[in-house]
């Protein structure tokens, strides 16, 4: 797996995360938005994404019954409370700034 994450129009990829699905990188990706953002000193900030089920779980709209991405979300919580205030809004996946960029790292463009 791999994250591509855009702040401030700057891409941060992480490569070699290991195997999982989608939904696992999805939340590595909010993770590592948020471990960058608290690390720019952000104190407001709005994640965005094309997940449903990522951004349903962070907001807590639907409950998470996956032991795996329980965690994710219990260390995307921990990260979060260390912000003043957070927003997340979900997308369609054409307006997905990160996605777009790793699959055109990968399809050569």
């Amino acid at each position: 797996m791999e994250t591509a994450v855009f702040i401030r129009g700057t891409a941060h990829i992480r490569q070699d995360l290991g195997f999982g699905d989608n939904n696992e990188a999805e939340w590595l990706a909010l993770i590592h938005a948020a471990d960058i953002a608290l690390g720019l000193g952000a104190r407001d900030v709005e994640f965005i994404g094309d997940s449903a089920v990522v951004v349903d779980q962070a907001k807590g709209l639907v409950k998470c019954r996956n032991a795996a991405l329980a965690q994710h979300l219990d260390t995307f919580r921990a990260l979060a409370s260390q912000f003043a205030r957070v927003r997340l809004k979900r997308v369609g996946r054409s307006q997905n700034l990160a996605g777009i960029a790793l699959h055109k790292l990968h399809s050569g463009f």
